[in-house]
C-alpha cells in the first residue's frame, strides 16, 4: 500500500511539472512582408472575445491556455483567422497588404503605418524643425519601387518620394556603379570607462543643462567584480544594487571581464543609507567605485559560453543619406570579419533599421541568426528617406530590438551598435520609454555602443555617451577626416584618436568578448589589445618628447602576481592608472613621489591589465598579469 501511495505521489509530482512546464500565454510578432514590426494591431479571441493590441515593436503577449481561433486584423491589411496552438511561446505572424492599398502601404508610406500616439504628442517647437524640408533618399539595392518617378541615385522630395527605375537592370547596375566600399568612413572612441575623471566636468560644466533634459543621472557608480574561486572571470551573471530593505535599484550582467557595471539614481533619487550588491544569492555591502570594486566569489567552474550576439540598429531617415550608403559597406565588412575573429567564438548577427511615426514604417528587421548572409541581405535592401523633423523613433527602435532580436539568454556577450545623426524626442512619455529600455538592455547584459553620423548636437552627444555608460559599453563618433557626409560633431574631449570605423567596430567585438583561457591568461593577445588601448586622460604623446625607457619611470613586481604586487616608481609622477583590457580603469593614484606602491589586486579577475601613466610628454605602459 505505501509503494501505491509512493507511485501515485510521483506521478502526480510529474504531473504537475509537466503542466508547470507549459507555457500559459504567447508572444505574437507581427510584420508585414518588407519585415516592418506592425504596431496597432489587433488581435481577438473568438472564443473569450478579448481583443489584444501590439504595441510599438509590432509585439503583444497573450493569454493562451489552450488552442485557440483569433482573429488578427489592421488597417490596410487583409484580415486574418488563425488557429494558435498551445504550449506555443512565440509566434511570428504576416500580414498581407489588402490589393487597393498595397501600394499606400508599401511605397507611399500610409500615414497609418505607426502613428504616434497622443500620449506621445510632439510638441511644434522651433527645435523640431531643424531639418530643411527636402531630404535626400538613396535607394540601395534591388528593393522594389513604385512605378512612375524618376530615374536616379540621389533623389530629393518632399517627405516619401516615390522613386522608379525603368528596369531592375539598370537599377542594379546604378547601384553597383555607386556602391562604395568599406573602410573609408573615419570615427574616434569616446570610451568614457577609460576617462572616467573626466565625465564629472562634462555633467557637472559643459553638459550639465541636458542632464535634466534626459533625465539620466551617472555619477553614483558601482561596479562588482564576479569571479570563481581560482580568480577567474565569469561572465553573464546577474547582478542588482540593492538598498537597505533589500529592494532592487539597478540590474546588470557581468561582461567578458567578469565587472557589472550599476547606478545608484540611474532614473530618479539615489538610495540613501547602506546598499548592497547580490549575485547568484551571495550578497556584499556596496562600496561606490572610487573605493574600489565590490568582489564575489562564486563556486563556479572557469569558461563561458562560446557564442556572442552583434545587432546593429540604424536610423534610415532622409538626414542619414549623405553617409548610410557607406555605412551599409562597413557594417557587411564587420560582420563579415567579426567571424572567427575570436578563436572558438560563434557570432550570431541581426539588424534593424527605424524612421519616425508616420513615416511608411517605424522599424524593420532581421532577426538575430548563424547565417550572415541573411543579415547582409537585409542591411543591403534599406535605403534612407522619410523623418521630417529633427528627433527620431530612438527608443522605439530600442525597444523593438531588445524584445524581438531574439537574444540568446547564455551568450558570452550581447551588442548592439547604434548608428545613428539625431536623438529621441524628450516629451515626458519619450522619455519614461527611453528609461525603461536603458533599464531593460542593462538588465539583459546588451551593451549599447553609439556609432554617431554627422548632424548631432551637444544635447544628443551626451545621450549617446550616457546610453554607452548606462549598459556598460562606449561611443563612436564619425570624424570629417574621411570627406564623406556633412559636418560631424566634434565630441567633447581634448584630443581623439581617430581610425577607420570598421576596425573600431571588430577591435570592440573583440575586447567584449575575448576572456582569459582557464590555465594561462598570458594567453590574451595583449599586444593587440594594448596597441588599441585607449588612455584615461586626453593627453596625447608629444611629437617632440625624447623617448623614455618604461623601466626607468615604472617597474612592476612580482609579474605575474597574485593578491598583492609592488609598482616601483623610480619617478615623480602626477597621476597613475591601472586600466582592463577594454579600456576601463579600475584603480589610480594621484601625485606620487618616487615610491614602491603596494597595489592590491585580490579585488580584481585574472587576466591581463596595464598601468600608465603620463611622463615628460609621453604615455609609460607597463603590462601586468594578474594570476
Amino acid at each position: 500500500m505505501k509503494r501505491f501511495f509512493l507511485l501515485l505521489s510521483m506521478a502526480v509530482g510529474l504531473l504537475c511539472a509537466a503542466q508547470a512546464a507549459v507555457p500559459d500565454s504567447v508572444v505574437c510578432i507581427v510584420m508585414d512582408s518588407a519585415n516592418s514590426l506592425l504596431p496597432e494591431v489587433k488581435i481577438t479571441n473568438l472564443s473569450t472575445k478579448k481583443t489584444y493590441v501590439t504595441g510599438v515593436d509590432g509585439r503583444v503577449k497573450m493569454p493562451l491556455k489552450a488552442s485557440q481561433k483569433v482573429k488578427i486584423e489592421r488597417s490596410g491589411y487583409e484580415t486574418q483567422n488563425q488557429v494558435l496552438a498551445a504550449k506555443t511561446e512565440e509566434l511570428l505572424i504576416r500580414l498581407v497588404p489588402k490589393k487597393s492599398s498595397a501600394r499606400s502601404n508599401a511605397d507611399r508610406g500610409s500615414r497609418d503605418h505607426g502613428r504616434r500616439p497622443a500620449e506621445l504628442g510632439r510638441s511644434l517647437d522651433s527645435k523640431y524643425l531643424k531639418r530643411p524640408a527636402t531630404e535626400e533618399v538613396y535607394m540601395l539595392e534591388s528593393e522594389p519601387a513604385p512605378s512612375g518617378a524618376l530615374v536616379a541615385t540621389d533623389v530629393y522630395a518632399e517627405r516619401e518620394p516615390l522613386i522608379d527605375l525603368p528596369s531592375a537592370e539598370l537599377h542594379s547596375a546604378v547601384a553597383a556603379a555607386n556602391a562604395p566600399s568599406a573602410g573609408k568612413l573615419t570615427a574616434g572612441e569616446v570610451n568614457d570607462f577609460a576617462k572616467w575623471a573626466l565625465w564629472d566636468s562634462i555633467i557637472l560644466g559643459s553638459h550639465s543643462r541636458f542632464v535634466e533634459q534626459w533625465g539620466l543621472h551617472l555619477d553614483s557608480r558601482y561596479v562588482a567584480q564576479v569571479v570563481n574561486e581560482a580568480g577567474y572571470p565569469l561572465a553573464n551573471r546577474f547582478v542588482s544594487l540593492l538598498d537597505g530593505q533589500g529592494n532592487t535599484l539597478f540590474s546588470a550582467r557581468t561582461d567578458n571581464t567578469g565587472k557589472a557595471e550599476l547606478w545608484n539614481g540611474l532614473t530618479g533619487k539615489p538610495a540613501q543609507g547602506a546598499l548592497f550588491i547580490e549575485a547568484d544569492g551571495i550578497r556584499v555591502a556596496a562600496r561606490p567605485f572610487g573605493e574600489g570594486l565590490n568582489l564575489i566569489r562564486l563556486g563556479d567552474a572557469c569558461g563561458a559560453e562560446t557564442k556572442a550576439d552583434v545587432f546593429f540598429v540604424v536610423d534610415a531617415t532622409g538626414s542619414m543619406g549623405d553617409e548610410l550608403r557607406y555605412m551599409q559597406a562597413e557594417m557587411k565588412d564587420v560582420i563579415a570579419r567579426s567571424q572567427g575573429a575570436v578563436e572558438g567564438l560563434s557570432i550570431r548577427t541581426g539588424a534593424l533599421v527605424y524612421r519616425d511615426y508616420s513615416d511608411s514604417y517605424l522599424t524593420r528587421i532581421s532577426r538575430l541568426t548563424n547565417d550572415i548572409n541573411e543579415t547582409q541581405v537585409f542591411i543591403d535592401k534599406q535605403y534612407a528617406g522619410g523623418g521630417g523633423d529633427f528627433e527620431e523613433a530612438v527608443p522605439e527602435a530600442l525597444k523593438a530590438a531588445l524584445n524581438v532580436a531574439g537574444w540568446d539568454d547564455e551568450a558570452r556577450t550581447r551588442i548592439i551598435f547604434l548608428v545613428l545623426d539625431a536623438p529621441c524626442h524628450d516629451d515626458s512619455a519619450t522619455i519614461a520609454m527611453l528609461h525603461e529600455q536603458v533599464r531593460n538592455a542593462a538588465a539583459m547584459g546588451v551593451r549599447i555602443v553609439p556609432v554617431v553620423c554627422s548632424g548631432l548636437d551637444n544635447a544628443g552627444e551626451l545621450l549617446m555617451r550616457e546610453l554607452a555608460l548606462a549598459t556598460n559599453g562606449t561611443s563612436f563618433f564619425l570624424t570629417d577626416d574621411s570627406g564623406i557626409g556633412n559636418t560631424h560633431l566634434k565630441p567633447t574631449t581634448d584630443t581623439l584618436k581617430v581610425e577607420h570605423l570598421n576596425d573600431m567596430l571588430v577591435r570592440t567585438i573583440v575586447e567584449f568578448c575575448s576572456m582569459p583561457a582557464c590555465d594561462v591568461a598570458e594567453s590574451l593577445d595583449e599586444k593587440e589589445i594594448e596597441r588599441f588601448l585607449p588612455n584615461p586622460t586626453d593627453q596625447a604623446n608629444d611629437p617632440s618628447a625624447p623617448v623614455v625607457n618604461a623601466d626607468e619611470v615604472l617597474r612592476i613586481m612580482p609579474n605575474p602576481c597574485h593578491d598583492v604586487c609592488r609598482a616601483v616608481i623610480l619617478q615623480p609622477v602626477e597621476m597613475l592608472y591601472l586600466v582592463d583590457m577594454t579600456g576601463k580603469t579600475v584603480k589610480s593614484w594621484s601625485k606620487l613621489p618616487a615610491v614602491t606602491l603596494q597595489v592590491q589586486t585580490g579585488d580584481l579577475s585574472t587576466g591581463v591589465y596595464f598601468f600608465k601613466t603620463y611622463f615628460n610628454g609621453r604615455w609609460i605602459t607597463r603590462k601586468l598579469i594578474v594570476a
